[in-house]
């Protein structure tokens, strides 16, 4: 080859890198893989479009024209297409279309029984250091855990997963720690307190599935008239309308202060599960609260 031209094209060679990046897009954080083909294990819709080489690509997952080409900044995120066949309430409503959701769940770590009634060990050591033996009586000073059981349910459910729940946890004064242990008695349940002596999820709530731990013993005695699959249910009732003028006016005003719309309905429970009381019927409160009648 001609010297000259040689060095030529080492002169040029930037250039041709550098046009070659300008067709690059910058994908953001978590984004799925491109240039792949498809796994046996997923089944993608006929009219979600592959590349020449059978890839999944930008136009796979997207119904934007010239997408590929487009800056992420200028990409319309709220087009109804974005997503193909969207838009769609939750992201992984779209991600099934492709992937089996099942494959995808999480476990239900409170489900300790297998189908023939056999305790699953390992599941309790997402809890537990080690899988205590469920016919041996322990004292909760006995039980090691991967972290401090007032903040070991926050590993998967929320610090507020229902009404007041953040504001439970204090430590009960004398009068309220003498009707704890008056109901712990009557009703033959435990209700355990952190070490600071402070009220936590377990304290109302079971971790063990009914049934792992003898019923008579009190930390094996719990509600539970519906499965764990199915959880705790509700009903509509009467007073809902009631309610729900009540907060009319907050609400609307919530939502211009926010851009978001909130809707709250007042019901009544219908199924309960892993509780050391009856939450329906209000004795799980009075096994603290006393009410004036």
């Amino acid at each position: 080859m001609n010297k000259r031209l040689c060095y030529l094209l080492i002169l040029f060679i930037p250039l041709f890198v550098k046009a070659e990046q300008k067709k690059e897009v910058d994908l953001p954080p978590l984004h799925h893989v491109v240039k792949v083909r498809p796994s046996s294990s997923i089944q993608v819709p006929k009219h979600y479009p592959l590349n020449d080489k059978k890839e999944i690509d930008c136009q796979t997952c997207h119904g934007i024209d010239d997408i590929e080409e487009t800056p992420w900044k200028d990409v319309d995120k709220n087009a109804p297409d974005f997503f193909r066949d969207g838009p769609y309430s939750q992201l992984t409503d779209f991600c099934y279309g492709c992937h089996q959701k099942k494959s995808y769940e999480r476990p239900n770590i409170h489900q300790l029984l297998d189908e023939n009634g056999k305790y699953k060990e390992e599941d309790c050591e997402y809890c537990h250091d080690k899988a205590p033996d469920p016919e041996d009586q322990l004292n909760t000073s006995e039980l090691t855990f991967r972290l401090p059981p007032e903040i070991l349910c926050f590993g998967c459910h929320l610090k507020t997963p229902h009404l007041n729940a953040l504001n439970h946890q204090v430590k009960p004064d004398n009068e309220m720690r003498k009707t704890m242990r008056e109901a712990e008695k009557r009703l033959n349940i435990i209700l355990p307190l952190d070490k600071d002596e402070k009220i936590m999820c377990v304290t109302c709530h079971s971790p063990h599935q009914i049934g792992l731990i003898d019923q008579n013993r009190p930390a094996g005695n719990q509600v539970a008239d519906t499965d764990l699959d199915e959880g705790i249910t509700y009903i509509e009732h009467p007073w809902n309308q009631v309610f729900q003028s009540d907060k009319e006016t907050r609400l609307k005003q919530l939502a211009k202060s926010g851009n978001e719309v909130h809707t709250l309905s007042y019901q009544r429970i219908k199924t309960e599960v892993l509780l050391r009381a009856s939450a329906r019927d209000g004795t799980l409160c009075q096994s603290c609260h006393r009410f004036e009648r």
